[in-house]
This record gives structure tokens, sequence and C-alpha cells, in this order.
């Protein structure tokens, strides 16, 4: 019998250790749920049954707020605080009792009190300026800061919360303030400001005016380091390229250094296609004589932008090519045609076939490139790359293949490598062996190089595209045929060849890209204004169609570059942001909307 009671009595003692833990699970699940009443009473329970515990306080304290019991909500916390009168949640808590009984005099007093009786403890009053920020109460946040500065007669202390505080209320001029107040008093944190300001929700404007504070400081005579190097980092946020190399121009000259701020800066404004601000950049380093360690790698890479400022513009002129051919002459005489001016030979080689139209001559520099010395073996197989462009561009086909076959085999796993397998697959393209082409491309799909494999995406589409159901591929035939006439620089044929395929095959899917294609064509013979009305009916008619990001994208270029017409190029690079939200364009179009704009920040 003794032992039966001590059966009972244990499955009793496990059975009571296990109902909080249910009525716990019960009350959390009713509270998901939203059925307040049911969820109050297990968490009155809880928290009277567990010493007023700040664990069933919180769910507890939400119930009664959600049932608007706030005549039992004020008796909870005035309990809380007794209890636990050292941690201010519970005080602010009271306030914004006070504040749902629509008691705001009674809610005022009690975050004065707050207030006058802040105590030297940091973490106290971190905690206390955090609980106010939890009710969105920034006002009352801020006045716990700046109390908390003078305390400690410190303005670093609390500087970083401060900003984040005014930065939330939107005070931008006072957020902007303490960021600059943080960065001043500790410069080895700068990072940290930074990082915070990215993450700010008025981004935009805060930018601005921390860009007006700073400038103002540097207007006053303030020269410190930290301070230049603050307001260049906002410059290049602003995408103000040529504010950001000014300012690290007056720091190199003021300490005299070498150039290389200069230099990364240059090389930044190009990455971004801001070539004029990169090129003052070389311009610079290039000023101090040849005698600056960066005046070769300097005359290099102004060389390049030169060349990427072109490639990137469809108005350049024939002056600008022929200038930049010179230079390209000058400097490689210069430096004795050896292995330090390998690079420049090769875009050299670039520049007369692909704006020069002199396949010989670019021919001659790939050759004599190849049979150099000491240069990078990725050096000699680009080389080979071009060489094999010139030779396709020159009618030899199978000499092209062998030549990017080899740089396949020597950077298999590389992205030049695949960038050979493609220019393969597309030499099998414009030779009208589709299903080999596409058994090359489906490979190259997943490319790690994400230009090759959206190459290779939008290729494999095309061909499947337009083909047709009826197997009649004389039509896609053609048109790659006329792909490869304008890799040759045949444009006249490749015009005349296109007006067949419209003759021929009228109504047939591959009419966008007939026309977008004669379009491209007008463009690289500068005739703009018969590029226009092409691609005008593609935008009207086929704008669901693969080129119709494409055709505006191009529109919106000539709008912009050459018609001038910047209100029209901003609608059409608008167009491709809005209606081609999945184009790879997206991003160029929304930083060429932004600069059309107006505006200094990008996203």
């Amino acid at each position: 019998m003794r032992f039966n009671f001590l059966i009972l009595f244990f499955i009793a003692f496990i059975a009571a250790s296990a109902q909080p833990g249910r009525d716990e699970a019960l009350a959390a699940s009713y509270l998901q749920e939203g059925e307040y009443e049911k969820a109050v009473e297990l968490y009155q329970q809880l928290w009277e049954k567990n010493d007023n515990s700040p664990k069933f306080y919180i769910p507890y304290f939400k119930c009664l707020v959600a049932l608007k019991k706030y005549s039992d909500l004020e008796k909870v916390v005035k309990k809380e605080i007794k209890k636990f009168s050292y941690i201010p949640q519970y005080n602010v808590d009271l306030g914004y009792v006070f504040t749902l009984q629509e008691q705001a005099k009674k809610a005022t007093e009690q975050y004065d009190k707050l207030i006058k009786s802040l105590p030297p403890n940091e973490n106290y009053i971190r905690e206390l300026a955090t609980a106010f920020e939890g009710y969105q109460n920034y006002d009352y946040a801020i006045q716990t800061y700046e109390k908390g500065s003078k305390l400690f007669n410190n303005r670093m202390v609390f500087a970083m919360p401060l900003a984040i505080a005014y930065d939330a209320k939107g005070d931008i001029i006072n957020a902007a303030k303490q960021y600059i107040t943080f960065v001043e008093l500790q410069p080895g944190q700068a990072q940290v400001a930074k990082n915070t300001i990215m993450r700010s929700p008025n981004i935009s404007k805060l930018f601005s005016e921390i860009e007006t504070q700073l400038y103002a400081k540097l207007q006053r005579g303030n020269g410190d380091e930290w301070l230049n190097d603050f307001l260049i980092w906002i410059y290049i946020q602003n995408k103000d390229f040529e504010g950001a190399m000014e300012q690290t121009k007056a720091i190199d000259r003021r300490k005299g250094e070498n150039g290389f701020r200069v230099l990364n800066m240059a090389r930044m404004a190009q990455a971004e296609d801001d070539f004029d601000v990169a090129i003052s950049g070389y311009d610079y380093i290039l000023k101090k004589g040849k005698d600056t360690p960066l005046y070769f790698v300097a005359r290099t890479e102004m060389l390049n932008c030169r060349k990427a400022k072109i490639a990137k513009h469809i108005n350049f002129s024939q002056a600008d090519v022929e200038n930049l051919k010179a230079d390209y002459e000058n400097f490689i005489s210069e430096s004795g045609r050896s292995y330090q001016a390998a690079q420049s030979m090769k875009e050299l080689a670039e520049l007369e076939v692909f704006y020069l139209h002199d396949i010989p001559a670019a021919i001659k520099i790939c050759e004599e490139l190849l049979q150099m010395n000491n240069i990078p073996q990725q050096l000699k197989n680009q080389t080979k790359l071009l060489l094999g462009d010139c030779l396709l561009i020159d009618g030899d086909v199978w000499e092209s293949s062998l030549l990017y076959g080899q740089v396949d085999k020597q950077e298999k796993d590389s992205p030049l490598g695949e960038e050979a397998r493609f220019k393969n697959a597309k030499l099998s393209y414009f030779k009208g062996d589709f299903d080999w082409a596409q058994t090359q491309l489906e490979v190259l799909k997943a490319s790690t190089s994400e230009l090759i494999s959206n190459d290779a995406i939008n290729l494999s589409v095309f061909i499947i595209d337009n083909l047709g159901l009826d197997s009649i591929t004389t039509p896609l035939e053609m048109f790659a045929q006329v792909e490869l006439l304008l890799y040759q620089n045949k444009l006249d044929g490749a015009n005349s060849k296109l007006d067949s395929i419209k003759l021929l095959y009228p109504g047939h899917a591959l009419y966008d890209d007939i026309l977008y294609t004669q379009a491209k064509i007008y463009c690289d013979k500068k005739e703009f204004s018969k590029a226009v009305p092409l691609l005008e009916e593609i935008i009207k008619n086929y704008k669901t169609d693969l080129k119709g990001d494409d055709a505006t994208f191009l529109l919106a270029e000539i709008n912009e570059q050459y018609l001038n017409n910047k209100e029209k190029a901003r609608e059409l690079y608008q167009s491709i942001i809005t209606d081609f939200e999945n184009s790879l364009l997206v991003l160029d179009a929304r930083k060429r909307f932004r600069i059309l704009r107006g505006d200094k920040i990008s996203e």
C-alpha cells in the first residue's frame, strides 16, 4: 500500500511539473492566433505564479494592450516596477500606458522624471533610450542620450546612438552632425559610421546633408585627413566622381604623394563609366613627369580608358579613333615595343580591327605579340583569341576555329577558356550548324562567367525561337550570315540580305530582329535619323519580343548622345526599368536615368 502511494505521488508530481510547460505553450499558441481573451488568463496565472517574471510580463502586457484593459495594465506595470525598479523599460512602459489612457500630462511627467533622475550609468542610459525607441519616442531617446553626454562630459560616448535616433526621427541635419562628430572624435572607427549610414532609411537626404556639412568644415579651413577621406567617401556614394577626384588630388598635393590615391580614384571612376573624370586623374599623374613611379601605369590606363569611352558611346567620331591610335603608337614606340607595352599593343590591335577595320595591321600586331618573350601566358591567349577574330573577319573561318580551340585547351577551367568555347559555338551558328551550336551553348549556360552564361542563354533562346515548327531553317541561316557579314564590317551586304529575308519571308518571327539589326547598321554608319523609325516600330509593335528592351535602350542612347533630347532619353530609360524588370539592361538604364534626372544617389 505504501508503494502504491509513492507511485501515485510521483505521477502527481510529474503532472504538476509538466502543467506550467503546457500552459505556456497553450498561451503562446492563443497569442499567436490572436485569441487574446484565452491567452490573457493563462499569462496572468503564469506571471503571478512565477513571481512577476519578466518572461511572462511581456506577452501578458501585449494581451492587455490588445484587449484595451488599460486599468489592469497600469496595475501590472506598477507591480513590475516595484519588483524590478532597476530596469528602465518598465518605467517607460508606464508612460506608454498613460498615453493609451489619453493621459498625456501624466505620460510627460513620467518621462521627464526619468530624464531628470538619470544616473551616470552608461548601461542604464542606453537601456532607457532603447526603451523609448521601442515606442518610436525618439524625442525622449534623444534627450536621454544628450543628458548622458553631459553627465559624462563626453560627446563621443553616445554620438553614434544619437545619430541613429536623429536619423530615425527624420532630423537629418542633426543626424549628419552626430555622424560627423563620431568620425571626427574617433577617425579609426570611421567604417562603423559608414556601415551605419548605409542602413539609413533616409540615405539619400543623409548623404546630401553630410556632404554639405563636411564641405562647410573644409571651407572653414579644417584640412584634417579624416574630413577629406569622409568627404571623398560621400562623393563616391553619391556617384559624384568629379568631387571625389578633386578632393583626392587636393590630398595628394598637400601630402606630396606620388598620385597613388588619384590612380585608384581614376580606376573607380572608369569602372563606373565616368570616363572624363578618370582621364583627368590619369592626366594629373602624367603631368608629374616621366620620373614619377606611376607614370607608365597611368599612361597605359589612360589609353585603355579612352578606348573604353569609345566602346561605350555610339556617337564617337573617326577623329577620336585616329587620335587614340596615334597616342597608342607613340606610347608603344617610347616603350621600345617591349613586354611592358604588350597590353597596349593588344588594345591597339583591337582598335585597328574593330574601329579602323585595318585587318592586316591588327594581324601583324597580334603575330608580333605572340613572338614576344616574357609576356604573361594569359595575355598571349587573349591575343590568340583576338587573332582568331581577325582571321574570322578576314574570312579564314577554319584557322580562326583552330585558334579558339587552342585557347580552350590551354585555359580549360578559366573564363578565358569559356570565352573561347563561346566563340566556337558562335562560329557554328554563323555556318548554320544550329544543332552543334546548341550542344555547345547548353554547356556554356552554366559558365562561371556571368557574361558568357548570359550570352550563351540569349543565343540559344534566339535559335530555338526562330527555327520554327516547320523545320525551315533558311531564314535563320540567312540571318546568321548577316551577323557574320556585320562582324566582318560588310554593312551594305548585311543590310541587303536583311531586306531579302523580309521580302522572301514576310511575317517571320525574325522581323523584330531584322529591324533592330538594320537600326544598328545605321548607327554604325552614323545615320541615326534612319535608325530612329526602325526602333520606334519595334517598340510600338514588338515591345514584348526579345528585342523590345534592346530597341528601347538603343533609342534612349540615340536621344541622349546624338539628338540631345535628354527628356525623351530619360523616358525611355524609365521604360526599361518599369517595363523590362528582368532585363540585363535595367542596371545601366537606372544609372543613366538618375544621371539625366540630376540625382546624386544610385541604388
